[in-house]
């Protein structure tokens, strides 16, 4: 399997005209795509459809719910029949909300992924230890992906360094890495734990979300070539 097949762009801060012409322009090379919730509060959920319909893309709806269990459940209810590959929730909300929004994301949404949220690849461990005062961010990340294989989710997102973490603790669960840049980047970026395309998947990351890196590409046909190497032989 190829890098790209396991590339999911994120759409972020981009209009409708900016995504087509992305799309397009790509030829088509990227099956799969994140909407976050700027676009998913801008344009709304027909707008997730003709994504779906227009372009044949898996779609990732990254809204990190998190709120009382009813509410998330709500909210996930009113998601009902979007063709969705994957959705986030917040592990944070505890198991409560998690197990809720699960039995009701198997009931309307039963073909959607559901992915849990630890802490935001834009925190670096200080940003950890000051919210949450945890002093070992480790064995913070070993309670939050516990909760996600406890409650019964699909996969989790996290950054590629704590993959492993994840797969010792349930081999099954999905492992989405955003914080992706390429190694010849040297641009600022507001993710604290990045890795290279290459790095990730050798650390074991299922999935990759890239969306700068390539929606703003100066050479997006080199990015493209970049991505076509076989992950088994990196």
């Amino acid at each position: 399997m190829k890098q790209i097949e396991r590339t999911i762009v994120a759409l972020d801060q981009m209009s409708i005209k900016e995504i087509d012409v992305f799309l397009n322009k790509s030829n088509r090379k990227f099956t799969k795509v994140k909407i976050g919730l700027e676009l998913f509060l801008k344009y709304g959920p027909n707008f997730i459809k003709d994504i779906f319909n227009t372009y044949q893309v898996s779609i990732f709806l990254d809204l990190k719910l998190h709120d009382i269990p009813i509410t998330v459940q709500m909210a996930i209810r009113s998601l009902k029949d979007l063709p969705l590959e994957f959705l986030t929730i917040h592990l944070g909300g505890g198991e409560a909300m998690l197990k809720t929004a699960m039995a009701e994301a198997r009931a309307s949404i039963p073909n959607t992924k559901i992915l849990g949220v630890s802490f935001l690849t834009c925190l670096s461990e200080k940003d950890i230890q000051d919210i949450y005062g945890i002093e070992d961010t480790h064995s913070g990340f070993i309670r939050l992906f516990n909760l996600a294989h406890l409650a019964g989710l699909d996969g989790v997102i996290c950054s590629p360094y704590e993959v492993e973490i994840v797969k010792s603790i349930n081999l099954s669960l999905i492992t989405v890495t955003p914080g992706i840049r390429f190694s010849d980047e040297n641009s600022p970026t507001d993710q604290k734990r990045v890795a290279s395309p290459r790095e990730a998947f050798n650390l074991g990351a299922d999935f990759l979300v890239i969306g700068r890196s390539l929606t703003k590409a100066v050479d997006l046909e080199k990015r493209i070539h970049e991505l076509q190497v076989p992950i088994s032989i990196l």
